[in-house]
Order: C-alpha cells, then structure tokens, then sequence
C-alpha cells in the first residue's frame, strides 16, 4: 500500500512538469483579482473566526477563574482547543496586520528549543506579581509567556485543577494571557479589514505594494513556505534522524499535534482551489497548464488522506514503526507539492524572493 502511494506522489509530480506551457503575459487585472478572491475568501473569515474564538476563549477562562471545578476546566481545554485551531487555520498567512509588534511570535512562541515558556512561566507564577496581570504589562513581556504555549502549559499540566484551586493567581495570569490573546487577534482582525484595501489597486506609489502581481506575492509565499515550516519543524524535528521525541511536537499536551497538521494543509488547499473564482488553480487552468493544476489539487487530496489513517493522538503513536513510514512519506508528499508549487510561480513570472526561513 505504502509503495502504491508513493508511486501515485510521484506520478502527480511528474504530471505537474509535463505541463510546462508557454502562457499569455499576466495582466495587472487578473492579479488583482486572485488577490481580492484570495484575501476576502479564504484570509479575511479565519482572522475573523480567530478573534470570535479568542474572545470565547477569554470568556471561558474568566469563569474558570470565579471558581475553578472539573466541568469549567473541560470547557476551558475545549475552548482552548477550538480557538488554537482558527490560529492554525490562519497560521500561513505571516505578512499585513500579524506582523505589528510581532503579533504572531507573541500568540505561539514555537518551537521553544530552550523551554523558555516554561521557565519564565513558572517564575511568574513563582512570583504573583500582580503587576504582571495588568494589560501594560503583556505590552513589554516575553513573548515565550504572553500566548497559546503558556495558556497550554497551564490547561493541560498535570494536575492542572488542583493547581488552580491551590494557587488562585495562576488562574488569573491564565486569564491575564487570554486577555492578551483576546486584544491581539481582535486588533489583527480590525486592522485587516483596512489592510484589504492594499489588494484593489492596479498600481500604486502610496499603498504598500506598488503593483497587484507584488500584492500577489505576498500571498503565493503564504501558499507555499508554510510547506517547510511543516515538514521541517513539526514533522522531521519530533521524528529526529533515528528515535522519535514526541515533546517536539507542537500541542503534545493537548494531543493535538495531527489536528493541526490535518488544519494546516486543509487551509492550504482552500487556498490554493476552494475559492470560488479565481484562485491558484483556475489561474493555472487559465494559462494553459491543466494537466499541472490536477496535479496539484491530487498531492493536496493525496496528503489528507494519508494523515486521515495516522493514529490519534500522535504524541502516543509516534515511536511506531508504522506510524514513522506514514510520516516520512507524508514529508516526502510535502516535499513533491512544494516543489510543484514552486514551479507554478515560475511558470506565471511570478519571483517570490527572499524566504524569511532562508539562513535558519
């Protein structure tokens, strides 16, 4: 079975080459239309989803906190789960409003490859200053303590209910960071309702791009970079060379490692083809290159139907030999698919430049 699947990656990426086409110029027009489909379909609904769900989030700690008991803790972890998948589901899209004062760092400091979160967290807490539960503090604080990995580390620690009962200020810097997360996302999303306007122009000297096709790359590289951010950090990273650490994975305590895999490519795949219009593989279609859009769209399929058989949760599964041949080969559909993509872009001119991942 596993030698069917790969043949079948590998055949999708043969299709993707053959399909290399000479193609009318692009005109300014039809980029901004793949922007504007793009940036109202698929970018504007999850900051959106991602700010409902934060402030949900926020209100659920807020009542945890009156009085912590089992039945309130459940809805908490529930809660914080729903809203750390709208943030996967968004995750990609790393340029605009995210970027001001390093508002995505600040919502999930990851990897922590020195445990910072952990230490600094518990120094807070250690501490009870109450100074640190106030709105200006979160302002200069950390980003390891202020975002999703801290609230995590204290949802789902063990013992997570007596700890809360026993030291009510850990609740309250709880509450504190929801609060935090709460203002950014609301703030990311406000912002971005203005920031839509950088996609409707042809050509501009006072907006931030100067033409469509340089607005369209900044959304492309959201297409296509997150695919190494996966495959390296949250794939290859926990697997290691020889034995699995399953503390690499991102939401290891939480047990949602695969969730957010199966959210991140879904999110790309609406991205690349579940707009309606315009969107990367209409525009391919409309070059000329079918056979390389098809292509594309069944190295998507193709990966969410190998992550639909990988066991849950994974942090449990990971060291079984099985599971590692289903991960590898997921890397290695990953691999093929970024190479496709990568090889649309220069089919349409279109160059994205220097990769923020370049150097790490």
């Amino acid at each position: 079975m596993r030698k069917f699947k790969w043949q079948s990656y590998v055949l999708s990426a043969v299709l993707a080459c053959v399909s290399i086409q000479t193609s009318a110029k692009m005109s300014d027009e039809t980029w901004m239309e793949l922007n504007q489909n793009l940036v109202q379909e698929h970018v504007l609904p999850r900051y959106q989803m991602l700010a409902e769900q934060s402030a949900k989030l926020e209100q659920s700690t807020a009542k945890l906190c009156q009085a912590p008991d089992q039945e309130k803790l459940n809805a908490t972890q529930q809660q914080f789960i729903a809203t750390f998948a709208s943030w996967q589901a968004i995750q990609h899209v790393q340029f605009g409003p995210i970027e001001l004062l390093m508002r995505s760092f600040s919502l999930q400091f990851w990897p922590d490859k020195k445990n910072l979160t952990s230490k600094q967290l518990n120094k807070l807490l250690l501490a009870e200053n109450n100074s640190t539960l106030e709105e200006e503090y979160f302002q200069t604080a950390s980003i390891a303590v202020k975002g999703f990995p801290a609230m995590e580390r204290i949802l789902f620690s063990d013992n997570a209910l007596d700890a809360l009962n026993k030291t009510p200020f850990r609740c309250q810097f709880l509450h504190a960071i929801s609060l935090n997360v709460a203002s950014t996302t609301a703030n990311t999303d406000k912002e971005w309702l203005e920031y839509q306007n950088e996609f409707s122009y042809l050509a501009s000297e006072e907006g931030y791009y100067e033409s469509s096709q340089e607005a369209s790359i900044d959304l492309m590289k959201a297409q296509i970079e997150p695919l190494e951010i996966i495959m390296d950090l949250k794939l290859a990273r926990p697997l290691g060379k020889k034995k699995a650490k399953s503390k690499r994975l991102e939401s290891w305590r939480s047990k949602h490692s695969l969730e957010n895999l199966k959210i991140n490519i879904q999110s790309l795949h609406h991205m690349y083809s579940g707009t309606s219009g315009l969107n990367l593989k209409t525009l391919l279609e409309n070059q000329g290159a079918v056979d390389r859009a098809v292509a594309i769209e069944e190295q998507f399929t193709g990966l969410e139907a190998v992550l639909n058989k990988v066991p849950s949760p994974l942090s449990e599964h990971i060291y079984e030999p099985e599971v590692r041949e289903q991960l590898l080969l997921l890397i290695q559909g990953i691999e093929i698919l970024h190479e496709s993509l990568g090889k649309s872009m220069g089919m349409l001119e279109l160059q994205l430049g220097f990769n923020s991942r370049d150097g790490d």
